[in-house]
């Protein structure tokens, strides 16, 4: 969608697994061919991306591999990045360049797309030593065009990176929604702006956030260590009633959150 923008520079075709799915998104997106063969879709293009769960991007090369043209480069959207780069790149080399797109939201499917998506989001990058320089140019093209703002690490990095910023915000968000309205269902509905902006996200999808939290565990388990420090230091600070503490905890987040994050 972000891409129909650019339609004279774009020729956009789309895979769906189910038949139901790829006649909403031929619906949506009238502009685009769909269809439910993979080879039919992928047989002649020069980009493909991968939007599907961090699994089925991990085993995905070999099949690609007899479909697309030799010359077709592959990127991605998946949220883990060390065994989607090392899985991919055993197989397709170096035309293989991951992503991960810093866009969307708790909800899936074709209904939530939206053209503007993209804009200012950042889009990370994991080349390689052995990724291919134009493949590389390409892709970042891509996403360049989708609106997004680039930057680069290590696969392993980002990993990391994204076990903090992404993979435990929602962590915390499910384990919110546990620790507030597990025994008492019905306080949500008295909850407000608070309570629904810091557990929205738990309402993704499980099956995609299981596998994610699986993929990435080490670098979440350290994430949550973290977390359950500063909770214990807000927890000692309320119990022995230590008011400079408190105040001094809820500065540092508040300095913290309000730090505005370069695009440069």
């Amino acid at each position: 969608m972000a891409l129909g923008r650019h339609s004279a520079a774009w020729d956009i075709s789309l895979w769906a697994r189910r038949a139901d799915a790829a006649e909403e998104a031929a619906r949506v997106l009238p502009q685009c061919a769909v269809s439910t063969n993979l080879s039919e879709v992928v047989e002649s293009c020069d980009l493909a991306v991968l939007c599907t769960s961090p699994h089925a991007i991990a085993t995905a090369g070999p099949e690609l591999k007899k479909l697309l043209p030799p010359s077709a480069i592959v990127t991605d959207a998946g949220s883990v990045k060390a065994k989607i780069v090392a899985a991919l790149e055993s197989v397709l080399g170096g035309r293989f360049v991951g992503a991960h797109p810093m866009a969307g939201s708790e909800q899936n499917g074709i209904q939530a797309a939206r053209e503007d998506l993209f804009d200012g989001a950042v889009c990370i990058l994991t080349p390689t030593a052995s990724t291919d320089p134009s493949a590389l140019e390409a892709v970042r093209a891509l996403w360049s065009a989708a609106g997004c703002v680039l930057r680069e690490m290590g696969a392993s990095e980002h990993d990391r990176a994204i076990a903090r910023i992404s993979h435990l915000p929602h962590a915390t968000a499910a384990s919110l929604v546990h620790a507030a309205v597990g025994a008492n269902p019905s306080l949500a509905e008295l909850g407000g702006g608070g309570y629904r902006d810091s557990t929205r996200i738990a309402g993704g999808p499980e099956s995609m956030w299981t596998e994610i939290f699986l993929d990435n565990r080490e670098e979440l388990l350290a994430g949550i260590t973290d977390l359950q420090t500063a909770l214990e230091t807000l927890k000692l600070a309320l119990q022995n009633g230590h008011r400079n503490a408190l105040e001094a905890f809820l500065y540092d987040a508040r300095r913290l959150r309000s730090q505005k994050p370069s695009t440069e």
